[in-house]
């Protein structure tokens, strides 16, 4: 099974698209992901760029998304942050391989999401669902029984949201 899931950024508790590389500003995060539910998406993939920078300030903003869609958030790369998305069941994405100690989460497997890098050899045994860039990988992994994502610009998907 392949899904296509929707793509955003969260910075500065604020959503945003990006075109042609850049961000878009978009707003209120949660008004988004109401708009993203009534148009029928089920999962949607945000790219933490304050995580990407070691900040936490957007957990409270995921505490609410969960209540509304699933989401798994990337570019998380402290424990303590990995932990409190799990808590409130939000995915998240690992790039593989990763720098963490998977088996650690093996209780919330379901929730951990594994981006394939350029050349990864392995078999994503400690994630759920794979996100690939290839359509050689989906096939790779769709044999190893996972479920692969692949990422869809918002603007492709939803172009009444922009």
């Amino acid at each position: 099974m392949t899904l296509s899931v929707p793509v955003i950024h969260l910075k500065d508790k604020q959503a945003f698209i990006k075109t042609e590389g850049m961000l878009r500003l978009k707003g209120n995060p949660v008004d988004l992901i109401k708009r993203m539910k009534k148009e029928g998406i089920k999962l949607v993939h945000i790219i933490d760029q304050d995580a990407i920078n070691g900040m936490k300030t957007n957990l409270d903003v995921y505490n609410s998304l969960t209540y509304i869609l699933n989401i798994e958030v990337e570019g998380v790369k402290d424990e303590k942050m990995i932990e409190k998305l799990l808590a409130m069941k939000a995915r998240v994405v690992f790039s593989l391989p990763s720098d963490f100690d998977l088996k650690k989460w093996k209780d919330s497997k379901r929730l951990l999401v594994g981006k394939i890098k350029e050349n990864y050899k392995g078999n994503a045994e400690d994630v759920f669902d794979v996100i690939v860039e290839t359509e050689e990988d989906a096939k790779k992994f769709k044999k190893l029984g996972k479920r692969v994502i692949t990422p869809k610009k918002i603007k492709d998907a939803f172009a009444v949201l922009i």
